[in-house]
């Protein structure tokens, strides 16, 4: 499943992630980094890795394709000097060939400073800011107020980028309101439901109720561009040898270089010994083929006819069940409603603009046709 908010002057076939510190301000309810320190990356850490980035890429590089590489956390904020340098020192090399910065951030270190020197970058960077709703549900995930975030920084500086948005058991009934919230004041919102979270057996149907209640109002407001999930494209359904296994979720092991603060590369992040505590993962997970789809599969959901809409996280399948492909359970019916419902929602949506579709949207409407196909009579 793919999200069409980002631009294509930000995709990328290299995604190179720095965790330029392990520190963090905040405390949120769903955060999985649980064994948090102060440690840093250093700039000659960073500066040795990408030399190694930058020799590599050219192998791979296709025309028009982009080197990403991302700064992250803790809050990587924190480390706002090392993130300056390497773009400086990185711009300094005159590169041949393209690379796009990204930073996601809480946003409560986003000073006026910061700020002014993001604006004079802004060409080269995309900040993504973790926003989870209304003000009730940013609270209660993440203990800190929207009216403290710099929103419309974000909006104005890069119109085209959003605030990432996790729902959790407890926010998810205030999912449509806190969305719509930030889309009438022109903010763009992508919503994921937090892998690794403990779902109630009900919660499906919240969900449900809260995607019909958003459908609606984009319905009802065709002006407002669409926010994932409802921008999806079920493209692997339109897969013409359908009995082959779908593709992972993700680049974890292929597409992302990720890099702790020491400068000891993993598949992602969630595989780092500070979210989970273990110093060795590297040598547990030496024979995991990231390459290989079909061993990233549950052999127990291989026959399921929503595996492929059903999203998974590797990293958490081995923090929580000690093996990459055992999914999480309680999250099937979650995503069961969410194909059915964005499915739907869709076809609705598509076949009511009164003009030739696009060729992105033609597409997004059939392979959301062939998921309604698929999913509409199951239930679990």
């Amino acid at each position: 499943m793919n999200s069409n908010l980002a631009t294509k002057k930000f995709r990328t076939n290299r995604m190179c992630s720095l965790m330029v510190t392990h520190a963090c301000n905040l405390n949120c309810v769903y955060c999985f980094e649980k064994f948090k320190t102060s440690k840093m990356m250093t700039f000659e850490t960073a500066q040795n890795i990408l030399k190694k980035e930058f020799d590599d890429y050219p192998k791979i590089q296709t025309e028009g394709s982009r080197m990403g590489i991302d700064f992250m956390g803790g809050e990587p904020l924190i480390n706002f000097d090392v993130i300056k340098r390497v773009y400086e020192w990185t711009k300094s090399l005159n590169l041949p060939f393209n690379i796009v910065f990204s930073v996601t951030t809480n946003g409560t270190l986003l000073d006026t400073e910061k700020q002014e020197w993001f604006a004079q970058n802004a060409k080269d960077f995309r900040l993504v800011m973790s926003v989870d709703g209304n003000e009730y549900s940013q609270v209660a995930n993440r203990g800190v107020s929207t009216n403290t975030l710099p929103l419309e920084f974000i909006r104005d500086t890069w119109p085209n980028s959003y605030f990432k948005q996790t729902l959790t058991h407890d926010t998810l009934p205030y999912y449509a309101a806190g969305v719509i919230a930030l889309n009438e004041h022109g903010f763009r919102v992508a919503s994921s439901l937090a892998q690794g979270h403990t779902w109630a057996d009900d919660d499906d149907k919240t969900y449900r109720e809260q995607l019909k209640a958003l459908g609606q109002y984009y319905i009802d407001h065709p002006d407002i561009p669409l926010s994932t999930p409802f921008d999806m494209m079920y493209i692997q359904l339109l897969d013409e040898n359908i009995s082959r296994p779908p593709r992972k979720n993700c680049g974890t092991g292929t597409g992302i270089h990720f890099y702790d603060v020491d400068g000891k590369m993993y598949p992602c992040h969630l595989f780092l010994p500070m979210v989970h505590g273990n110093p060795n993962v590297l040598e547990e997970i030496k024979d995991v083929d990231f390459c290989n789809d079909i061993a990233l599969i549950d052999n127990d959901c291989i026959n399921c006819p929503i595996l492929r809409v059903c999203a998974t996280c590797y990293g958490f399948n081995y923090m929580k069940r000690q093996c990459v492909a055992k999914r999480d359970k309680s999250m099937c019916k979650l995503y069961l409603a969410q194909a059915q419902e964005i499915s739907s929602f869709q076809i609705r949506y598509f076949t009511s603009i009164d003009r030739k579709l696009t060729t992105n949207e033609l597409l997004t409407l059939q392979s959301a046709m062939r998921c309604y196909e698929l999913v509409e009579n199951i239930s679990m």
